[in-house]
Formats: C-alpha cells, sequence, structure tokens
C-alpha cells in the first residue's frame, strides 16, 4: 500500500493569521476553516492544518514545514518577505538574518509565522 501524506496539524497562536500568512507567501488558495482548524492546502494536496486552542499556548513548540518551490516562486517568497519586512534566515538556527542559502546548487530561506511558533523553510533544490 502506497502511503501519501494527507495533512498535518500545525500549532500556532492563531490559526486564521497563520494559515494567511503561509498561504499569501505562497500563492496557495484562500485557508478554509473546518471546525478548530484553518486548512491551507498545497499543490500537492496536503492540508496544513493550523490549531490555535489544541495546546496552551505556553507549550507550544517550534514547527518547521518545508516546502520544494520553483525559482520563480522563490523569487516570488522572497520579494513578499522583503516588501513586508519580515525577518527571514539561511538556516533553521536562524542566523544572518536577510541571507538566503545556497546548498545543494539550489537556494533557500526560513522563515516564521507571525506568532513566531512556526518555521517555513523554501527550497528549490531538494536535500542530498
Amino acid at each position: 500500500m502506497a502511503n501519501e501524506l494527507n495533512h498535518i496539524i500545525v500549532h500556532c497562536r492563531n490559526r486564521r493569521e497563520s494559515a494567511a500568512f503561509l498561504a499569501d507567501l505562497m500563492t496557495a488558495p484562500t485557508p478554509v476553516d473546518w471546525g478548530r482548524f484553518t486548512q491551507v492546502n498545497t499543490s500537492n494536496n496536503v492540508g496544513i492544518d493550523f490549531a490555535d486552542d489544541l495546546v496552551p499556548p505556553d507549550r507550544i513548540n517550534e514547527s518547521h514545514i518545508a516546502f520544494l518551490v520553483t525559482d520563480d516562486e522563490f523569487d516570488t517568497i522572497l520579494e513578499r518577505l522583503k516588501k513586508d519586512s519580515v525577518p527571514f534566515w539561511p538556516n533553521p538556527g536562524k542566523s544572518r538574518e536577510g541571507e538566503i542559502n545556497h546548498l545543494f546548487g539550489g537556494r533557500g530561506l526560513y522563515t516564521l509565522d507571525p506568532g513566531g511558533t512556526v518555521l517555513a523553510e523554501f527550497i528549490t533544490t531538494p536535500y542530498g
């Protein structure tokens, strides 16, 4: 049997704000509320369900979600981050703000959602 990721739940401080931030960066469809979740759908039909009431705010760990994007999509994401003065980094340790990486012959960056709990990574070349 093939295993396909269908959806994941990401804990955050404000589900609608975090979902809208990610959808805007990715030019994804408008997030949809499903009960206590707000879902962003990716181009490969994986739903990212943002939840803000399942875990107490002081117990939310920083989540990490990564996306493989085209060079054009990366350029658009980078332009939006710069235009809105949203911090980004070349590594998950969040050092060297405002830089991108060039790993494996591609480009990559990390940025946090507005609540500071979801670290989104965008890369143009798969690792390895």
